[in-house]
């Protein structure tokens, strides 16, 4: 089938062009679309952060189950000292809709709320010197962990 034919039989609009300059044809028509409505699927539990990380210790980093749950436990006793003396707030990046601090820390990594980077105070932050972190911009780009990670990979 020539691609003006499939666009045209297709009523697929511009999808369908673009369907049809790469070579596929899965655009049904409006004709022949299913009306039979989807199973309800069982809603999926969402893995918590802490979950998230101890997998990423173990899968990505190679530690043992052993050695994950230490970190984990390392981590979670730090957390109030890195919520308290965190800095985000001064930062020109840092939104007023964001209600969390601490984006360095494995628990609480990226703001689902910021996005543009307007400059970056970490290197000041107490945390940051008394951690010994290397990077920055933790509230759009991950963790110091998960930067870390990525750079290995």
């Amino acid at each position: 089938m020539k691609r003006r034919d499939f666009f045209e039989k297709s009523s697929c609009g511009l999808m369908g062009i673009m369907m049809a300059y790469f070579g596929l044809t899965s655009c049904k028509k409006k004709e022949e679309a299913p009306t039979v409505e989807p199973a309800a699927e069982a809603p999926k539990e969402e893995m918590s952060r802490k979950d998230m990380v101890k997998k990423m210790l173990i899968d990505k980093m190679g530690k043992t189950e052993e050695e994950a749950s230490a970190m984990i436990a390392e981590f979670e006793e730090k957390l109030p000292m890195v919520k308290d003396m965190c800095i985000c707030k001064t930062c020109p990046t840092y939104v007023a809709e964001e209600t969390e601090l601490g984006f360095c820390h494995p628990f609480i990594g990226k703001s689902k709320i910021i996005t543009e980077e307007k400059g970056c105070v970490c290197p000041k932050c107490p945390v940051y010197l008394k951690m010994g972190l290397k990077n920055g911009y933790y509230c759009t780009r991950k963790s110091e962990m998960e930067q870390e990670m990525a750079k290995k990979s």
